[in-house]
């Protein structure tokens, strides 16, 4: 990333970051970086092992069902469908909320006792037993509508009884008795094929409710995306063969519920039918024995066979009126039902022995409709619109049932007058018999009308019964319940996260250091933020002192100073005497540092130097040199001190002399418009080849500026991992508006860092590089072993084969 600065219409600095992304700078902080990687790695690898370790292990269990079309097991199911209230997707999705109903669920929880649960004792996590993997089997007594109160207890085994402790509470009591626990009737049964654990076992108990709705949430039905009525049945738990159990039991309860709902007309029907085969055989065994008596009473054997030809006519016609009322009292009995059924889920028995085949297809579709309410309440509320509407058709049915009624009473009217008038016709016949003889007639009439009665109902009741049990249920198991393998954690996705979480963290925190780092950190930042040119480049030495140029210097410091100098003689070539000002944006930079040694430096080839201290406010030159001078500038200037005076010979230095800024004056910027400064680079011109300035930062001050108009070349100290980006636009503005001479950078203090930042080129112009420093790939780094003073003591290994060596 660099940063471009520049200036507003008001002057102000603008700093504009563009990303550019350098792979190969990006690769050298990777290395720099990895170590930090590599700890992250064992940190995020240590992490998901124990995640691994404590998490508990969760498997998916599922079931498949195939949900055939209601059609197939109650033939007139179609009637919603024709109308429009049902359709295909919604029946299969009908039965899907059912599966998923509250009242399953609860059925479901009552069955297997889940309420009850023990669990393993662990020191961070606990493990479900269930089953015939548990030490004891415990038993919940359900004659009772009481529920558990939630608790827990510790439970240990003993070798005649369970001991639970809650509370600090410890209570004792036998296998197989049966006591109060939370509130219920509880017994334990002692499975002796499991061995108990000595640290005991932590028991569970939740009331029916909360295990209710906390096992409605926990399955998840889904349907196949193929047309046909297949459902997923899933359910994630600690324990498979819980899982299976519940899925399997919650597909039995929902078939035994499917199966009782379309039972619902014929059980009715049959409490109908059982009530009027017991009336009628109460009324048969009356009769039969009012006859007995009545022929004992009056010594008949037999009737005559004329009586009988009459008698059996008007058995028949009374058969057929006794139909008749049977239908009337039918249709009466009905139609009271429905006008006084003020509940939408009354049924109404449908095989009625009215024997119209209209009301009996009207009774279906009603029935059928309060079917479907009773389901779909079951997932639903009064407010769904859905409900309104089967609850508007039930009406509709009830409404058309009476009048069906009334058109077949208006026809029951018609062929009981028929009927009537013939029976008469056989009346007035066996009146004519004997008067015993007609009694006895009579009462045989009566005893036959129930007997047929009798044996009708009897082959309904049969009928009924054989409907029952023939009934199926509209489901088919395509797949019972099965493990499917543990789904969480999945310990490779969690590994492999883990680990690339380990890597991706550091690099991110490393980007960002990066991002948010506003030093200078390399070469290329420089180019690309100002068109100054750089001039020469410093490497930092921790053992380097203020002053490290003298006539013999050999060090590599020394090289890069020199090589300065010998840039400095292609700028203004004119000149025979360079005025050089060396200056930088702010304090601390290493501008007296440059100053003093690149006097040095030039002054290597017998050329005589002339430093001055313009740094009037904060001077250091004096105790880097370790000079005390009588006199320095500010008496010059003040003063009027002569030149001769207040110009120092530095002993370390060849030809090498110094102006101090002598004590700090109240006005320095004052002393520096002054004409006496003027006539000092007279002099000087005249007498030195190089004068250096020491000038004061510019960006804190305007004295270089003031200054500056002496120099020929100006020298802006930028100091690595030191000055700020910002600096770089500030420069870049005085090399455009030419405020200061041949305005050039010099990089001073550069950090070689392996893997970051920017390692040094020794001044050859390359740039600061990557990670190892040029001529790395020449087996060498530029100045390594080179220069004499760089050269550092062998240690370790080297040393001691370098001992052999000499040997």
């Amino acid at each position: 990333m660099s940063q471009h600065v520049s200036d507003n219409e008001n002057g102000e600095l603008v700093t504009q970051s563009s990303v550019q992304f350098d792979i190969k700078k990006f690769i050298y902080k990777l290395i720099g970086f990895l170590p930090w990687i590599i700890i992250s790695v064992l940190i995020s690898y240590t992490v998901a092992k124990l995640y691994l370790r404590y998490t508990p292990q969760l498997h998916r269990v599922a079931a498949f069902l195939l949900i055939k079309d209601n059609e197939e097991s109650s033939p007139d199911y179609n009637v919603l469908r024709e109308l429009g209230v049902i359709t295909s997707s919604k029946e299969i999705q009908n039965q899907i909320d059912i599966l998923q109903s509250y009242e399953l669920s609860e059925d479901v929880v009552d069955s297997l006792n889940l309420q009850v649960k023990l669990n393993t004792v662990g020191r961070i996590s606990s493990l479900p037993i269930y089953g015939n993997r548990s030490p004891v089997f415990i038993h919940v007594d359900k004659s009772d509508k009481i529920d558990f109160t939630p608790s827990s207890f510790q439970l240990y085994l003993e070798s005649d009884s369970v001991v639970f402790i809650s509370n600090n509470t410890r209570q004792a009591h036998r296998y197989n008795d049966t006591f109060l626990l939370s509130g219920k009737k509880v017994w334990f049964v002692r499975n002796h094929a499991v061995k108990a654990d000595d640290n005991g076992y932590n028991l569970v108990l939740q009331d029916k409710h909360s295990m209710s709705v906390g096992l409605r949430a926990g399955i998840t039905i889904t349907k196949s995306h193929d047309p046909g009525g297949i459902v997923e049945i899933a359910l994630l738990d600690q324990s498979a063969a819980r899982a299976i159990d519940i899925i399997n039991k919650l597909i039995e309860t929902y078939n035994t519920a499917g199966v009782t709902d379309k039972n619902i007309v014929g059980f009715k029907t049959r409490r109908f039918l059982n009530d009027r085969v017991d009336s009628v055989a109460a009324e048969l065994d009356a009769l039969e024995k009012q006859g007995e008596n009545f022929k004992k009473e009056n010594k008949i054997n037999d009737v005559s066979t004329i009586g009988g030809q009459y008698l059996s006519e008007a058995m028949n016609y009374d058969e057929k009126m006794a139909e008749q009322s049977g239908k009337f009292k039918l249709l009466e009995s009905l139609e009271q039902f429905i006008n006084s059924s003020k509940n939408y889920s009354d049924i109404i028995p449908s095989d009625n022995g009215i024997g119209d085949g209209t009301l009996a297809d009207l009774i279906r579709a009603h029935n059928q409709d309060v079917v479907n309410y009773q389901e779909q309440i079951k997932i639903s509320t009064e407010k769904d619109p859905l409900i309104g509407r089967i609850k508007n058709k039930i009406n509709d049915d009830k409404q058309n049932i009476l009048k069906n009624i009334a058109s077949i009473r208006q026809g029951y009217d018609v062929t009981y007058k028929e009927i009537s008038t013939r029976k008469n016709g056989f009346d007035a016949l066996l009146y004519n018999l004997p008067e015993k003889e007609r009694e006895y007639l009579k009462l045989k009439r009566q005893i036959g009308v129930k007997e047929q009665l009798y044996l009708y109902l009897l082959q309904k009741k049969e009928e009924i019964e054989l409907s029952l049990n023939s009934t199926i249920n509209n489901t088919r198991i395509v797949d019972s319940a099965f493990d499917q393998g543990i789904v969480s954690p999945k310990s490779d996705q969690v590994v492999m996260f883990a680990l690339l979480v380990g890597v991706i963290v550091p690099i991110i925190i490393m980007l960002l250091l990066d991002f948010f780092d506003n030093k200078i950190a390399d070469r290329k930042e420089i180019e690309a933020a100002t068109n100054v040119p750089i001039i020469g480049e410093l490497s930092f030495n921790s053992g380097v002192k203020n002053k490290v140029i003298h006539s013999k210097s050999r060090s590599s410091m020394a090289e890069q100073f020199r090589l300065i100098g010998t840039n400095l003689r292609y700028i203004a070539p004119d000149k025979t005497s360079k005025v050089i000002l060396v200056t930088s944006f702010m304090s601390g930079e290493g501008k007296s540092f440059v100053s003093t040694n690149l006097s040095g430096s030039l002054s290597t080839g017998n050329a005589r130097v002339l430093l001055i201290e313009l740094d009037l406010r904060k001077p250091k030159l004096s105790k880097y040199l370790e000079l005390q001078p009588k006199y320095g500038l500010t008496d010059y200037l003040v003063n009027a001190q002569p030149l001769e005076q207040v110009i120092t010979k530095i002993e370390d230095f060849n030809n090498v002399d110094i102006i101090t800024s002598g004590p700090v004056p109240p006005n320095p910027s004052e002393l520096l418009m002054l004409p006496r400064l003027e006539t000092l680079f007279e002099y000087a011109r005249q007498r030195y080849q190089y004068i250096v300035i020491d000038s004061s930062p510019v960006g804190l001050v305007a004295d270089a500026f003031l200054t500056g108009k002496f120099a020929d070349v100006t020298l802006f100290i930028l100091r690595h991992r030191y000055s700020h980006k910002t600096t770089l636009g500030y420069a870049d503005r005085l090399y455009a508006e030419k405020k200061l001479n041949n305005l050039n950078i010099v990089v001073n203090g550069i950090k070689e860092q392996r893997g970051v930042g920017y390692t040094y080129g020794y001044g050859y112009g390359y740039g600061y590089g990557y990670g190892y420093g040029y001529g790395y790939g020449y087996g060498y780094k530029y100045g390594s072993g080179y220069y004499p003073e760089d050269e550092k003591p062998a240690r370790g290994l080297k040393r001691f084969f370098s001992r052999k060596g000499k040997k």
